[in-house]
């Protein structure tokens, strides 16, 4: 009995809308059910904050206390190199009494529907068959989940949103809307408008025989001008804007930067070729891009298209597929740029960890399903038995269960990142305090005390970013004096440091005067040569004078952390 039914069918606006409206229902459906997986984490308790949503969470309750954070230095600085479209949103957003935190942990969910329904469109223009819109988008949701760059609320998380929309209007070739789309990517992540120029020059151009030659469709020029005078536009703040925290490190400097070595706080640089090049998370082509095991089938797309005889269903892929090649060649001549111009451009990987895996998503869909309708229409032409035409539903539905059950075999899904912090004793110690005190500490949990009790901290290891020399010369120059402070044997050198920068209150760990401690903590791990001579001091039977005072001075103790009175500390006796 032959089987007549075919799964992978063009969609024919003419006809009934049921299939696209079912499958985009579908993508739409998972997309949520992982967000609400998010969101299980996102308020699994009071203290709980994403990783990378802490650099901007906290400085942004500025808006909704203007009193809080004063004179902070680590606030003024994120708050300077913030866009201003993201700070504009939460500006906006804080007006109806919203806080950051809260708004960091709800607003993915939007972001993720948005980026859904666009991605969907953008796939439909590309390749009109909609079980491949609901392979694509599948395979975009459980990669959005796999990392925490939309669930972080940080400025990088809209780009999914205004990027993925640029293509579909750009597509669907809707000026107004395309135009807007490229502004909103200027105003919440700038470096994104160097691809956006790149793929609008490339249309410029089209291939005829082996060399390229000008477009003279009078669409695509329009399309382009208007575009890139808007990317220039958007371009023009930056560009002329002079920081107050210094240039941006670049040349010899940043190569010889210990926060961008492989044991800083960005790890830039690596001793390992491959790895700096491929995979760095900062420096390579195709950090994450090949996470997904899908991803991968999205390299074959070449192949069938070379053999698109064998494969009859790739004759449904669009004119407007040629716009895959567009963002992987502007992403690549951005990602050898930035190399070239190293941190006057940011980051390399930044101009294609995120495109890249947009391309080989869409293309692993395209492989994916005109495969599989190769092998369902290689199997109906021949006059086999019903157990054996059954084979290909059977291998299909195999393929499905594993699409959609996949995140189930990983450890950690969603990877969301979410920081569950036990120290609320120390939080409320401090949200109780004077909100101009001033917290010293080299301990990793100091990181969370501006977001959760709103007070400033004198160094923190996520926000010792290395990027701007002013900065990041004042940051060295504290975490030095903080270190041979919290080790010093000498009274007068403690009390010094206290009055030379007003701080109020020291966090210790408990296990910062062991060698274990040397060899975990991040600032030792960057500084080995400041560890080895202190933990050989402290060997050698040196008694700092903080560790004299742990008892006397403490005023609040948690599991793993003690809170130490700078006052109490000034009247230690030598």
């Amino acid at each position: 009995m032959p089987i007549k039914q075919n799964f992978f069918h063009e969609y024919n606006p003419k006809k009934s809308k049921l299939s696209v409206k079912f499958w985009f229902g579908l993508s739409l459906a998972f997309a949520l059910f992982y967000s609400f997986l998010e969101l299980q984490q996102a308020f699994a308790s009071k203290y709980v904050v994403q990783d990378d949503a802490r650099v901007y969470v906290f400085w942004l309750q500025r808006f909704l206390e203007p009193d809080i954070l004063p004179n902070d230095l680590i606030a003024d600085y994120f708050a300077s190199v913030t866009p201003v479209g993201f700070t504009a949103f939460y500006r906006a957003i804080g007006m109806v009494g919203i806080e950051p935190l809260l708004l960091s942990k709800i607003l993915p969910v939007f972001l993720k529907i948005l980026c859904i329904c666009y991605w969907f469109g953008l796939c439909m223009q590309i390749f009109p068959v909609p079980m491949a819109g609901f392979i694509s988008t599948l395979l975009l949701a459980q990669n959005l989940s796999m990392r925490d760059d939309l669930v972080s609320a940080t400025p990088r998380s809209f780009i999914f949103v205004f990027f993925i929309a640029f293509l579909y209007y750009l597509l669907r070739q809707s000026l107004l809307p395309c135009l807007v789309a490229i502004a909103l990517v200027g105003l919440f992540y700038p470096p994104f408008l160097f691809v956006i120029a790149g793929i609008l020059i490339l249309r410029l151009w089209q291939w005829k025989g082996k060399l390229p030659h000008p477009s003279y469709n009078s669409c695509d020029r329009l399309f382009s001008f208007a575009g890139l005078v808007t990317c220039l536009i958007c371009m023009l703040p930056y560009a002329l804007s002079c920081s107050k925290f210094g240039p941006t490190i670049t040349g010899v400097a940043a190569r010889e930067s210990l926060g961008l070595a492989q044991t800083g706080r960005i790890p830039f640089f690596s001793n390992d070729p491959i790895w700096f090049w491929l995979f760095n998370q900062h420096s390579g082509l195709i950090p994450n891009v090949l996470e997904h095991p899908i991803n991968i089938i999205g390299l074959f797309l070449p192949l069938i298209l070379v053999y698109s005889r064998r494969f009859p269903l790739t004759q449904h892929i669009t004119n407007r597929a040629k716009v895959l090649s567009q963002i992987s060649l502007a992403s690549v001549a951005m990602f050898v740029l930035a190399h070239l111009l190293i941190y006057q451009l940011f980051s390399p990987a930044r101009y294609t960890r995120y495109t890249l895996k947009f391309v080989l998503i869409i293309a692993a869909s395209i492989v994916l399903v005109a495969v599989l309708d190769a092998i369902y229409q290689w199997v109906k032409q021949h006059q086999y038995s019903f157990w054996r035409q059954i084979l290909p539903l059977v291998f299909i539905s195999l393929l499905g269960i594993f699409l959609v059950f996949y995140p189930c075999l990983l450890k950690h899904f969603p990877n969301s990142f979410y920081r569950v912090d036990r120290a609320s004793a120390m939080y409320e110690f401090f949200d109780k305090q004077p909100k101009d005190i001033l917290i010293a500490s080299l301990s990793e949990n100091i990181d969370n005390i501006p977001t959760f009790s709103k007070r400033t901290i004198f160094i923190g290891w996520e926000y010792a970013v290395p990027y701007h020399v002013g900065y990041n010369n004042q940051i060295i120059q504290r975490a030095t004096d903080l270190i041979r402070a919290q080790y010093s044997e000498k009274v007068a050198e403690l009390q010094n440091f206290i009055q030379k920068y007003g701080v109020d209150f020291f966090v210790v760990d408990k296990s910062a005067f062991t060698p274990k401690y040397f060899a975990n903590n991040p600032w030792f791990v960057q500084w080995q040569s400041i560890a080895k001579d202190i933990s050989s001091k402290l060997q050698q039977g040196t008694i700092p004078v903080l560790l004299r005072d742990l008892e006397r001075c403490s005023v609040v103790e948690t599991e793993d952390l003690i809170v130490l009175q700078a006052e109490c500390v000034k009247k230690s006796e030598a």
